[in-house]
């Protein structure tokens, strides 16, 4: 995890916490995403939020013009950033968040696409193995995995598809010496 100032970490704790028990978190993690990926390769935006000299309320008036279609939650948490000294986190603060969802959801990975059923039975087993809850999983479908199921953390990755295990086949078969 990037480091990130405490207070941003603190808000963006708090609003997780706060997202997640209300029922949000994929809707505000979708619309906090959806924002980074519009400024993310926009230094423009990054910049305008940290000179001094644009006024505390022109990066308002662009704050708000840009986030005014997203959900009250999602508008009420930007709003904690901007500070009567001119300072503006907001990029921090969408990625301090979006780093603490990620490092709480759990990524299945598979070859076709899992029922609910496969994939809630699939997540408890997990966390169970892991000790660790999860918030939230995915199931991603890859056809390269052949079968089997590859389940992906930020802090663990259990390789369990038949891709792997060729891979892993082939490797021993080259130790040995043996031509093809």
């Amino acid at each position: 995890m990037v480091k990130y100032h405490k207070d941003i970490v603190k808000e963006a704790s708090h609003f997780y916490a706060k997202a997640k028990f209300e029922g949000h978190l994929e809707q505000v993690t979708k619309e906090l995403q959806a924002i980074l990926d519009g400024i993310q390769n926009t230094s423009t935006f990054r910049q305008m939020m940290h000179l001094e000299h644009v006024s505390y309320d022109k990066k308002l008036s662009v704050l708000e013009s840009a986030f005014g279609h997203l959900s009250k939650e999602t508008q009420e948490y930007l709003a904690t950033f901007p500070s009567e000294d001119g300072s503006m986190n907001i990029v921090e603060a969408l990625e301090a968040f979006l780093d603490i969802y990620n490092a709480n959801k759990l990524e299945i990975v598979s070859a076709i696409p899992l029922t609910e059923d496969q994939i809630d039975r699939i997540a408890t087993a997990f966390q169970n193995k892991t000790h660790k809850e999860f918030d939230s999983w995915v199931n991603t479908v890859d056809p390269s995995v052949i079968g089997g199921v590859q389940l992906k953390t930020k802090e663990y990755l259990l390789d369990g598809t038949i891709a792997n295990k060729l891979k892993q086949f082939k490797e021993k078969i080259s130790q040995t010496g043996l031509k093809r």
